[in-house]
């Protein structure tokens, strides 16, 4: 729950009090029906403002050319470099709950700002945490937290495989990617290095070489996206995570006929999870559309976003 949904709750629990206020004695059905509803509301409420408000610090570490041990940083690469870091978390946290146009303003963007709380010792660097301060369920993370987790694990992975950086990017938007590669190019091109450590768990660049690879692994020309068609049949779906296996009988795209006669994973985007009863049509032939993703010379990863049933069985989204 952010704080869209809060506000949202807090609403619909005014309306709710002013639609019983108003209901005649002789509605029963009516006002019981706004009661219950109104019992839930007040529980999410009460739920979301019994969590933490504060996210785990992370600390962002450099070092290199623009830093002097733990005396100081340049001003203006640290400027940049801090700016280009709170961009990528922005619109990673962004996009996971919309997707992002390809310029302009983020949506919800003032619910994913960072805030500097101080610089760290040992090293030179800053500690961040969720300027929205938003409350997040137990077991759940902020959607800061979130995209901070998300961008490290981007980082780290751009230090490793295709295969690798394909699964850490799989469901990233482009744009989001972007400033990731945004944010490391701002920190090679200053012959520094970066480390970001974020609940206990620390991950660090080697070297400036290092770096200068990774903005090239996450740059347009190391990954392509595509939108395909396929033939084939489900074979399980799990709801948690929307995960699906699908058996591929055809495909159009000439980089995928070496799938055929194969089994792929991909994850279903919610609007054909709430729209077709894939473990209804397991095994029946569908047309399903999907967007895949490959890095250098990497698989292709998927993500299923609209499909096709048989006749007579669930609606057809996305075609």
């Amino acid at each position: 729950m952010d704080r869209h949904d809060y506000r949202f709750l807090l609403s619909e629990q005014g309306t709710l009090r002013q639609l019983i206020g108003r209901t005649s004695p002789g509605n029963a059905i009516g006002r019981l029906s706004l009661e219950r509803r109104l019992r839930e509301v007040e529980a999410a409420l009460q739920s979301y403002e019994g969590c933490s408000a504060r996210l785990d610090n992370a600390r962002l570490v450099f070092r290199g050319r623009p830093v002097w041990g733990s005396h100081g940083i340049r001003a203006d690469f640290g400027g940049r470099a801090v700016g280009a870091f709170a961009e990528a978390v922005t619109l990673t946290g962004s996009s996971q709950s919309q997707e992002l146009s390809a310029s302009g303003p983020a949506p919800h963007r003032e619910d994913c700002q960072l805030l500097i709380t101080a610089t760290t010792t040992g090293s030179f660097g800053f500690e961040i945490e969720d300027a929205a301060q938003q409350p997040a369920l137990a077991g759940q993370s902020t959607p800061v937290a979130a995209a901070i987790a998300k961008v490290k694990s981007i980082l780290e992975a751009s230090t490793g495989s295709d295969e690798e950086l394909a699964d850490a990017i799989i469901d990233s938007d482009p744009r989001a990617v972007r400033a990731v590669r945004d944010f490391l190019e701002t920190v090679a091109s200053a012959g520094a290095v970066c480390a970001l450590d974020f609940r206990n768990d620390v991950f660090k660049f080697h070297d400036n070489g290092q770096v200068a690879r990774s903005v090239h692994r996450l740059s347009a020309d190391n990954i392509r996206d595509d939108d395909v068609t396929l033939n084939g049949q489900f074979l399980g779906f799990l709801p948690v995570g929307r995960h699906a296996q699908f058996r591929v009988s055809s495909a159009e795209a000439d980089f995928l006929q070496t799938a055929i006669g194969t089994v792929i994973a991909g994850r279903v985007v919610p609007e054909v999870d709430e729209t077709v009863a894939i473990n209804e049509i397991l095994q029946q032939e569908v047309h399903i559309s999907a967007r895949t993703r490959r890095v250098g010379s990497g698989r292709p990863r998927y993500v299923i976003t609209g499909c096709q049933a048989p006749r007579g069985g669930a609606a057809q989204i996305g075609e």
